[in-house]
């Protein structure tokens, strides 16, 4: 077997942690590596990670201030040692044949740099409520980049990718939160092959008061993250990089309006999306009016 480096960032989850770790300790795969990254929990979490580390010498700790969870998982990411990388958030759990059915393809196809399944929506308790959207197979980086869709479904917890990707400078963003993911996978999707497997391979578990509930935060990290893929050129013309702006705006609208009851800015990003591509119009009436 290939060795695979799993990474796991950790803060504060005493609650998950210890399933979570479960979960790569029963894979089929069995050559693997965990590397969990403590960014400055407060909780037992850490000495639930040094009690598992006492019956498999697989597992590995280290602590860092909390400086974050990017800068947590890039310095996962400069500690292993596999030819493969694989990354878990340490509330999420992985079904027993995860590894083996995505390193089956990294190990046959050679034009294949990184791999994605699809995935189920758990509860708190990591039982499974439903199979979410399904990503998607083909363009994937002109989908990320379209926000129209799923695309790579939870991918800090779902992607597997060759190192060398990691060697030639893909890495997590420090400066972005809730976006990080994104632009990790932009990165990918814009510089290596990936491939889509049609099955989902690991559970989600859906938690209150998730970062991704901070609209403000979520403003600012995406729409940074759309201005340095037009920076790097990802955008494949201008026409369709005025259609991805205009969908961001949208979302941002839509977000503001609904979830954060603030009206004047979800208008504010409306009449950005407007201008930006005037034939969206449409979308005004797929908001909430209440």
């Amino acid at each position: 077997m290939i060795m695979v480096s799993v990474i796991i960032p950790l803060y504060n989850t005493e609650k998950y942690i210890l399933e979570t770790i479960n979960s790569v300790v029963i894979q089929t795969y069995t050559d693997w590596e965990l590397i969990v990254i403590d960014d400055g929990s407060t909780d037992s979490s850490a000495s639930i990670v040094k009690d598992l580390m006492k019956s498999n010498d697989k597992i590995q700790y280290f602590y860092q201030e909390n400086l974050g969870v990017s800068v947590a998982r890039n310095n996962g990411l400069s500690k292993a040692k596999g030819n493969f990388i694989a990354l878990l958030d340490a509330d999420d759990v992985w079904e027993p044949e995860n590894l083996t059915r995505k390193m089956v393809v990294l190990e046959k196809e050679a034009s294949i740099s990184w791999v994605y399944s699809n995935m189920y929506n758990a509860d708190e308790f990591a039982n499974i409520i439903e199979e979410a959207p399904k990503g998607k197979d083909t363009e994937i980086l002109d989908s990320i980049l379209l926000w129209k869709e799923e695309v790579i479904p939870g991918p800090c917890s779902n992607v597997i990718f060759d190192r060398k990707c990691y060697d030639d400078g893909v890495y997590f963003d420090a400066t972005l939160s809730t976006a990080a993911d994104q632009d990790f996978t932009i990165q990918l999707a814009a510089n290596y092959n990936g491939f889509h497997i049609d099955n989902p391979l690991w559970r989600y578990r859906i938690l209150e008061g998730s970062m991704s509930k901070n609209i403000s935060v979520m403003e600012r990290d995406h729409i940074l993250v759309f201005k340095k893929a037009a920076k790097n050129g990802y955008f494949k013309n201008v026409l369709f990089k005025q259609q991805c702006f205009s969908n961001l705006y949208w979302i941002l609208a839509g977000s503001w309006w609904k979830d954060g009851n603030n009206k004047v800015k979800g208008l504010y990003f409306i009449i950005l999306a407007l201008l930006v591509n005037p034939f969206s119009f449409t979308r005004f009436f797929k908001l909430d009016k209440k």
